[in-house]
């Protein structure tokens, strides 16, 4: 059974913002923490308002997604197959609509796999471009990162038409730049190919669905929280992040593949969850009644660590578009860590 703030999370989504009914729709990346959730809302769609969704998820590892989707519906209408990002979609099968979410996504695994990030981020997106190239009507989503912004000096809030220096020499730059060259493939199809396309970079996003093996200070400071245990923060966390709850992001994704203008770049992030690092870790260890402590990290770990530098998106393009998201990060922490306390099935 769902966790009834969940299904609450899914209903609100399903309310407020929707794809047209009868659509094709393929996921990739579907057992990650934003897959897991926008496949949740599909088929919670299906189930409530009849929408006849036909839901494919894509992933490396079927065991994975089908203990992930155990969950029995009335109305389903999900399919499951393993299939690598870096894997040539059949022409023959028929999507409506892409949302392509499949990449490393956190610091370690940038650091201990970095090859396999750029080639997941790039050759990924290539293949789903190649599809879409064939299949014109086929509409794209692509989700980037606030990181493909690099380091912005005296910005105080990352516009989309934003952008700043990165440093190719380091190995865990390798996510950045493979996000920003997927951008890059992807406006040069709208323009010589006219493919239907539009990006969301996405701020910092937190929820019950992440995943075991998430590695971001977010997920880490909800993990000690759970298993109350004191939260530890690995540098003084002065830096600024715009977090965003997991139901407001896919509220967002789906906003921007209903009304975004292709070949264009949309921050999704939650205006009124600016804070910093350390904020996180407080608001987390007050929930836990915890304490914050400081730890070293080791090398794998830094090596995956963002320059400490501010990264505050700007979202007035996605508010625009009607974007109204309902968490601020006590709110959704709090909600967050309930789920995960309960142990009920998400």
């Amino acid at each position: 059974m769902y966790h009834p703030l969940y299904k609450e999370d899914l209903e609100e989504v399903c309310k407020l913002v929707s794809l047209p009914a009868n659509s094709k729709i393929l996921v990739t990346g579907a057992s990650g923490l934003i897959g897991s959730f926008l496949i949740d809302a599909l088929r919670y769609d299906n189930l409530i308002n009849k929408k006849k969704f036909e839901i494919t998820g894509t992933g490396r590892n079927l065991e994975r997604m089908k203990k992930r989707f155990s969950t029995d519906f009335p109305v389903d209408g999900l399919t499951l197959i393993q299939r690598d990002a870096t894997e040539p979609i059949p022409k023959e099968e028929e999507y409506d609509f892409i949302i392509h979410l499949a990449s490393n996504a956190d610091p370690q695994s940038y650091a201990r796999y970095p090859a396999e990030t750029i080639t997941t981020n790039v050759l990924g997106t290539m293949r789903i471009l190649e599809y879409t190239k064939d299949h014109l009507r086929t509409r794209l989503l692509f989700t980037s990162t606030y990181e493909v912004y690099g380091e912005c000096v005296d910005i105080e809030q990352l516009t989309e038409r934003d952008y700043g220096r990165l440093d190719f020499n380091a190995i865990r730059s390798g996510y950045s730049e493979s996000k920003r060259v997927s951008e890059l493939l992807i406006r040069s199809f709208v323009e010589e190919y006219h493919v239907n396309a539009v990006i969301t970079r996405l701020g910092s996003i937190y929820g019950p669905t992440m995943t075991a093996n998430d590695n971001k200070a977010v997920a880490q400071f909800i993990r000690k929280a759970v298993n109350s245990e004191n939260i530890v923060l690995k540098s003084k966390g002065w830096q600024k992040r715009t977090y965003t709850y997991v139901a407001d992001a896919v509220m967002g994704i789906l906003l921007v593949i209903n009304q975004g203008i292709s070949g264009e770049a949309y921050n999704v992030a939650n205006p009124s969850a600016i804070v910093t690092i350390a904020q996180v870790a407080e608001a987390a260890a007050k929930i836990a009644g915890k304490e914050v402590v400081y730890d070293i990290p080791d090398e794998l770990e830094r090596k995956g660590f963002p320059k400490e530098q501010d990264s505050v998106l700007n979202v007035d393009k996605l508010l625009k578009l009607g974007y109204f998201p309902r968490y601020g990060i006590q709110s959704g922490l709090e909600r967050t860590i309930r789920i995960l306390n309960s142990g009920c099935n998400i």
